[in-house]
């Protein structure tokens, strides 16, 4: 049933609508100059988004008539809840009715190093780079673990680049969903499903060693990154070019001004230390700043499980009841899910939070999910 949005009642609406102004001015006064164009067009449409007096369609129904006025949208690509919340259900119900066939999923999250973060969300084709090269080094992978002589083995993904962490610091990453296993060729020469079963720790650090590697090289070739035995050094081509925009990057990556800093609510929980190549927890390792979690899977019957994990690797980077305006008029952002030192929630400034929802919006034409192997008109997918 159709309900309407009221945006005005929100606090993520009243934030974005009561600073604006005030953080256009800031940057302006602090960089002699304004925040990109396309950043501009996000918020401004986002106040727009579901407001009746901005436009609207007027509908009826066709059997007994009755008028439905439903407001215009904002269409935004980079954080407004209600428009990618649709816009989630839309296609996770798309790809479970037409695209995934009825095999288990794992989802792989693979996080990169700090330095890397900025120039990827920025400059064109680079997280697409990225994104390639672990989709290749996931699904070759699994061929070279499930079916190493068979050359006509088959896997499939769904990638989806997220650009935010919980806390809404700018933090491009890739959200899997793979096929936990391959199609290979049965004895009569149809497809037959092999799944993986049991994913060691030790097998999700292979991965992550051989992701980091040709990622690096990868990087290396377009010229972003030199390495060395001891060091990463990363080109700071976005400086140049766009230093507004390599600001805001910056302080959304980092939580600086005016991005934050914020200040965390959190329990006292103990903290992990480690270094080098280190197994964080069951399934989760890291290297070099690179890390891999592969923790989560959805078995082929459990229909539930699986709508569940695709909701979340395309779900907006914000919810509305994960914002809430405190009574100093700062704004509280709770966590998804605690971090591992007890945090649960961040209190910062509301220009904090236009700087970190600036950093949320993608470059135009930025392409975010990305399907290899899992198509509707798959040989494997028709005969399942």
């Amino acid at each position: 049933m159709y309900e309407k949005h009221a945006p005005f009642a929100q606090p993520l609406h009243r934030v974005v609508r009561e600073n604006l102004a005030t953080f256009y001015a800031a940057i302006e006064e602090g960089w002699q100059t304004g925040p990109p164009e396309f950043v501009r067009a996000e918020l401004a449409g986002y106040l727009d988004c579901s407001v009746m007096q901005r436009g609207f369609a007027y509908l009826a129904c066709e059997d007994c008539g009755l008028p439905r006025l439903v407001a215009f949208t904002c269409a935004g690509r980079g954080f407004c809840p209600t428009c990618l919340g649709r816009r989630m259900n839309q296609t996770t119900h798309n790809l479970l009715a037409h695209v995934v066939p009825p095999q288990p999923l794992r989802q792989w999250v693979l996080s990169l190093p700090f330095p890397l973060r900025a120039p990827l969300a920025y400059e064109t084709g680079l997280m697409s780079v990225v994104a390639r090269v672990f989709e290749d080094s996931l699904l070759r992978w699994y061929e070279r673990r499930l079916a190493p002589r068979d050359r006509r083995a088959q896997g499939g993904l769904l990638n989806v680049i997220q650009r935010c962490s919980g806390d809404m610091r700018l933090n491009p990453h890739l959200h899997v969903v793979a096929l936990d296993g391959v199609y290979v060729a049965g004895p009569d020469g149809q497809p037959v499903f092999r799944a993986l079963g049991h994913l060691k720790t030790d097998e999700v650090a292979d991965v992550v060693q051989i992701t980091k590697a040709h990622v690096l090289k990868a990087l290396e070739r377009q010229g972003v990154v030199r390495v060395s035995p001891d060091a990463l050094e990363v080109d700071d081509a976005l400086a140049e070019r766009d230093p507004v925009l390599a600001q805001l990057a910056s302080a959304a990556v980092a939580g600086l001004p005016p991005a934050g800093p914020a200040e965390r609510k959190r329990e006292p929980v103990a903290l992990a230390t480690g270094g080098g190549l280190e197994i964080v927890g069951d399934l989760v390792v890291q290297d070099g700043g690179f890390n891999l979690h592969a923790k989560t899977r959805a078995g082929a019957l459990d229909d539930e499980a699986r709508a569940r994990l695709l909701r979340y690797v395309l779900r907006p980077p914000l919810a509305h009841d994960r914002l809430a305006v405190l009574p100093d008029h700062r704004v509280r952002l709770t966590l998804k899910r605690p971090w591992s030192d007890g945090t649960y929630a961040l209190d910062m400034d509301a220009l904090a939070l236009l700087a970190r929802l600036a950093s949320a919006v993608p470059l135009p034409k930025q392409h975010l999910p990305d399907r290899r192997g899992l198509t509707s008109r798959s040989n494997h997918r028709s005969s399942t």
